[in-house]
C-alpha cells in the first residue's frame, strides 16, 4: 500500500517537474519573440528594402575606385571572412580556459535506487527512489593534450593572417581591375570620337561626290568606293559604341552596382612616368614578395607545417583536471543532500586502426603541396612582372611611332584632300589617305591605353597596386 503511494507521488512530482519545464519554455518563448521578430523585421528591411536609386554621372578614376572599394560584394566578403577567422581566434584562445557547465536531469527508474550512499557504519540509512533528480556544476580543466591546443592556437592565428593578406590581394586586384575597365571606357571614347570626326569628313566628301557626280565629274564606282567607306566607318562606330557599353556594365560590376546607375566617366588618357623603372628590374625578386598572395601562399605552406604537428600530436597523451559538484534528490525532492567529486583524468591512445598515423602522413602531404604552390606561384609572378617590364618597353616604342605616322596622316590626308578639291587627285586616293588618318589616330589611342596596362601590370605583379596612386 505504501510502495502505490509513493508511485501515486512520484507520478505527481513527475508530472509537476514536467509542467514546470514546458512553463519555462513558453514564458523564454513569449519573451524573447519580439526581439526575433524586431531582428527579422530589420534583417528584412537589409536584404528586401529598396534602396535609394543614385546616379553615378561624371565619374573619374578615383571616384569610381572609392566606390567599388566601398560597395564591391567580393571585397566586403573577404572582409567578412577576416572577421569570421579573428572569431577562430578567440575560439582556439577559449579552448585553453577552463569550461564551467551546469546540468539539471530528471530520470524514472524501474527500480528504486540510492539517492545518496551511506557514508558510514551505523549512519542513517539512505534513502530509495525511482525518481532521480540531479543539477550542479561540472568543471573542466585542460593541463596537458599533446600541445594541440597551443598548435591549434597558432593555427588560428595563421588562418586569420591568411584572410588578412586575401583582402589585401582582392583589394589590389580590384583597383587593378576597375583602373583597366576605366581606360578602356577611356580609350573608347576617344576612339569614338574620332570616328565620329572621320564619318562627318566622309560624309562630307560624299555630299562633295555627288554634286560632281551629277555634272558627271567623277564616274559611279568613285561614289560607290564613297559610299562603302561611309558605311564601314558607321559600322565601326557602332562596334565601338557597343563595346563601350559592355565596358560600362563591366565596371558596374566592378563597383558594386547596376549598369543603369552608371552615367558618363571623365578623364583623359595620359602618359605614365616610368622614372627608375630600369633599375627596379634588378630587385624583381624582392619587389614579388610584397604581393598580398605571395604572402598568402607563404602562410598557407606554414599553416600546413603546423597541421602535421597538430596531427602528431594524437599520439601523446591527454591530462585533464576534472570536477563535479551539485545536489541528488530522490522523489518528492526527498533525502536532498550536497554530491561533489574531483580528480584527474588520463587518456592515451594504444591503437586507432592507422587513422593518426594516416591524418600525419595526409598532413605532411598537404605540407608539400603548399610549398609547391608558393615555389609555383613566386615563378609565375617573376614572370609575370618581366613580361610587364617587356610590354612597358614596346608600348613606349610604338606610341612614340604612332604619334610620327599620325602627324604624317594627318599631313597626307590634307594634301590629298587639297588634290581632289582641285581636281588633280582621285577619290581613291582620298580616301585611302582618310583610312590612313584614321588608323593612325586609332594607333595612338591604343598604343597608350597598352602603355597604361602594362604600368598596372608591373605594379600588380609586384604588389604596389595602391588607392593612393589613382
Amino acid at each position: 500500500m505504501e510502495t502505490d503511494k509513493s508511485s501515486q507521488k512520484g507520478a505527481k512530482t513527475f508530472i509537476l517537474f514536467i509542467f514546470l519545464v514546458f512553463s519555462f519554455l513558453f514564458l523564454f518563448l513569449a519573451a524573447f519573440s519580439p526581439v526575433f521578430c524586431l531582428a527579422a523585421s530589420k534583417a528584412d528591411k537589409i536584404h528586401h528594402g529598396h534602396e535609394a536609386v543614385q546616379l553615378y554621372a561624371a565619374l573619374t578614376l578615383h571616384d569610381a575606385l572609392g566606390i567599388a572599394l566601398k560597395k564591391s560584394p567580393l571585397l566586403a566578403s573577404k572582409k567578412n571572412e577576416l572577421s569570421a577567422s579573428s572569431e577562430g581566434v578567440k575560439e582556439a584562445r577559449g579552448e585553453l580556459l577552463p569550461r564551467f557547465d551546469a546540468y539539471s536531469s530528471y530520470e524514472r527508474l524501474s527500480d528504486p535506487q540510492v539517492v545518496v550512499p551511506i557514508k558510514a557504519f551505523g549512519a542513517k540509512p539512505p534513502t530509495f527512489s525511482r525518481d532521480q533528480y540531479r543539477t550542479g556544476v561540472t568543471v573542466k580543466i585542460p593541463i596537458f593534450e599533446g600541445g594541440r591546443l597551443w598548435t591549434n592556437l597558432g593555427l588560428a592565428r595563421l588562418r586569420e593572417e591568411v584572410s588578412r593578406k586575401e583582402v589585401s590581394f582582392t583589394t589590389q586586384e580590384l583597383i587593378y581591375n576597375v583602373t583597366n575597365v576605366f581606360n578602356e571606357i577611356l580609350f573608347l571614347k576617344s576612339l569614338e570620337k574620332a570616328q565620329k570626326e572621320t564619318l562627318g569628313a566622309l560624309k562630307k566628301l560624299r555630299k562633295d561626290a555627288k554634286t560632281r557626280f551629277s555634272v558627271g565629274r567623277i564616274a559611279p564606282v568613285d561614289l560607290m568606293r564613297i559610299d562603302a567607306q561611309v558605311a564601314q566607318q558607321e559600322h565601326d562606330l557602332v562596334a565601338t559604341i557597343q563595346e563601350r557599353k559592355r565596358a560600362m556594365e563591366l565596371l558596374a560590376q566592378l563597383m558594386g552596382v547596376e549598369p543603369w546607375r552608371l552615367g558618363e566617366v571623365k578623364g583623359v588618357l595620359r602618359e605614365p612616368d616610368f622614372k627608375g623603372l630600369e633599375s627596379q628590374t634588378e630587385t624583381i625578386s624582392k619587389l614579388i614578395q610584397e604581393r598580398p598572395d605571395i604572402e598568402k601562399a607563404k602562410e598557407e605552406m606554414l599553416l600546413a607545417k603546423k597541421t602535421i604537428r597538430l596531427e602528431k600530436g594524437l599520439h601523446l597523451p591527454f591530462v585533464d583536471f576534472v570536477g563535479d559538484y551539485g545536489r541528488h534528490a530522490g522523489s518528492g525532492f526527498e533525502g536532498d543532500e550536497e554530491v561533489w567529486s574531483a580528480g584527474v583524468k588520463v587518456g592515451l591512445n594504444i591503437f586507432s586502426g592507422g587513422v593518426i598515423s594516416a591524418r600525419v602522413k595526409q598532413a605532411e602531404e598537404r605540407y608539400l603541396a603548399a610549398r609547391n604552390r608558393y615555389e609555383h606561384l613566386r615563378l609565375t609572378a617573376i614572370r609575370q612582372a618581366l613580361n610587364a617590364i617587356s610590354k612597358i618597353r614596346e608600348a613606349r616604342q610604338r606610341l612614340s611611332a604612332a604619334r610620327l605616322s599620325l602627324k604624317s596622316a594627318r599631313e597626307s590626308f590634307r594634301i590629298e584632300k587639297l588634290k581632289y578639291e582641285t581636281g588633280a587627285g582621285s577619290v581613291t586616293d582620298s580616301l585611302l589617305s582618310q583610312a590612313v588618318w584614321f588608323q593612325a589616330e586609332a594607333n595612338v589611342h591604343k598604343a597608350l591605353y597598352d602603355l597604361l596596362h602594362a604600368e598596372m601590370d608591373y605594379k600588380f605583379a609586384t604588389g604596389r597596386v595602391k588607392y593612393e596612386d589613382r
